[in-house]
């Protein structure tokens, strides 16, 4: 099983104004933007690599959502978590960058595993 970290999903009040924060106060990159139709998502890029998931929905509460992460097979990747006593949170969903399902860590903090598409990684990653 190997999971690595990916970004952190933000929600965010603002997305306009969240973009030029990230972009122009902290030097980050703009990656894709995808409108949705509860609002929109843009993936910024820090010089280091690491991501930022900016998404304006107002139906949850601003600030940190979720740890996104990559996993090679998701479904073997719920069988190894299974066995050590995590569940995942709902069922598998289908999305424009692959299939994902959230787990929680002890905290309560979501964890997104998300099995990426080949056009994604090629791409994004």
């Amino acid at each position: 099983m190997r999971i690595s970290v990916h970004y952190s999903t933000m929600i965010v009040k603002k997305l306009d104004e969240s973009v030029v924060f990230y972009r122009d106060v902290l030097g980050f990159s703009e990656g894709y933007h995808v409108d949705l139709p509860f609002g929109a998502i843009t993936i910024m890029k820090s010089p280091g690599g690491a991501c930022v998931e900016l998404i304006e929905a107002p139906q949850f509460e601003v600030g940190l959502y979720s740890v996104g992460t990559d996993v090679e097979n998701l479904d073997e990747t719920i069988e190894q978590l299974k066995s050590k006593g995590c569940h995942p949170i709902g069922e598998i969903a289908t999305t424009t960058v692959g299939r994902q399902v959230f787990i929680k860590d002890p905290n309560g903090v979501r964890i997104c595993l998300i099995e990426h598409t080949e056009d994604y990684k090629e791409k994004y990653m």
